[in-house]
């Protein structure tokens, strides 16, 4: 299980009557050390294969993994994005 620590900012979640919970974000502001051992963790999941699950206090979330995983890598000004998708099996 990969937890996150750090400090929860904005939350946004999409329900419908058919599928239950479509979409959830939330967004952290972490220290240093805090988004490395983030990424540390999700590391070691995404090479034990399976299985990754994020959680913050008591919520969880979860997907058996499908590859390849994607990475998306975005320059803009003063700012570095990097985004992983990562996908469910079927």
């Amino acid at each position: 299980m990969v937890k996150i620590s750090g400090q929860p900012g904005k939350t946004s979640l999409k329900f419908s009557a058919d599928k239950g919970m479509e979409e959830f974000k939330q967004k952290f502001s972490l220290t240093s050390s805090e988004a490395a051992a983030f990424l540390r963790d999700l590391a070691r999941e995404i090479e034990a294969g399976g299985e990754v699950e994020v959680a913050y206090g008591k919520a969880s979330i979860s997907i058996n993994l499908s590859f390849p995983i994607k990475i998306e890598v975005e320059h803009e000004e003063d700012e570095l994005e990097i985004e992983i998708k990562l996908k469910a099996g079927s």
